[in-house]
């Protein structure tokens, strides 16, 4: 991974001020956009700024090229991600029936690929990028480590090597199928969507018998 952008920000240097922190806000934003309407090749510092209405010096204070803009975003939709994991494997839902959440996560994670402007874009990208891809191998981590402590909580008798890897083939195979789905059309993929489902359910209920009603 290129030092440029690598260890830790992808920003030349970062924002104290407030103002500072939204004008790189600013640009995260519309490059997300135009990402979204255009594409990754269409997109350029130039339509940026133009579409920003700052200068092209304004954007270099920041980001040093295109590059570092989409890394920045992909940075912070891996931020995202956690939070949305967070927000459905925690201990106020060892309770729920496993069907129903892994269900309801998996299309919280359609829903925010596909709504979050410029994130398909950029999931995609990360398919070629060693550093976009570098972000996202992160987050599964981190997801995998969530994971794997959310199982041990709802079954605690469970080898703590087994539960592990449990985590993550699940991350692996939600990952590999959700990333797949979204170069398709959506009628593909949603029948992706639908088939993540029925592949976690079905690889995790007989693991965790006790948590399906």
């Amino acid at each position: 991974m290129s030092s440029r952008i690598h260890n830790p920000e992808t920003l030349r240097r970062l924002p104290q001020q407030t103002r500072s922190r939204q004008r790189v806000n600013q640009i995260l934003d519309i490059a997300a956009q135009l990402l979204e309407e255009v594409g990754y090749e269409a997109v350029s510092t130039e339509l940026i700024v133009k579409q920003a209405n700052i200068s092209i010096g304004s954007l270099y204070r920041f980001f040093p090229d295109k590059e570092a803009i989409v890394h920045a975003l992909s940075e912070r939709y891996a931020q995202q991600m956690r939070e949305l994991f967070a927000a459905r494997f925690n201990p106020s839902t060892i309770n729920y029936p496993l069907a129903i959440l892994l269900s309801e996560a998996i299309e919280d994670f359609d829903k925010f690929y596909t709504t979050q402007p410029g994130c398909r874009v950029t999931m995609l990208r990360s398919r070629i990028s060693g550093e976009l891809q570098a972000v996202n191998q992160r987050v599964d981590h981190e997801i995998v480590e969530q994971l794997d402590k959310f199982f041990a909580l709802r079954q605690p008798q469970m080898n703590s090597q087994q539960r592990h890897l449990v985590a993550l083939v699940s991350v692996e195979i939600a990952g590999a199928l959700q990333l797949m789905s979204l170069s398709q059309n959506d009628h593909l993929r949603r029948q992706l969507v639908a088939q993540t489902k029925q592949v976690l359910i079905a690889y995790l209920q007989p693991l965790f018998p006790d948590s399906i009603n």
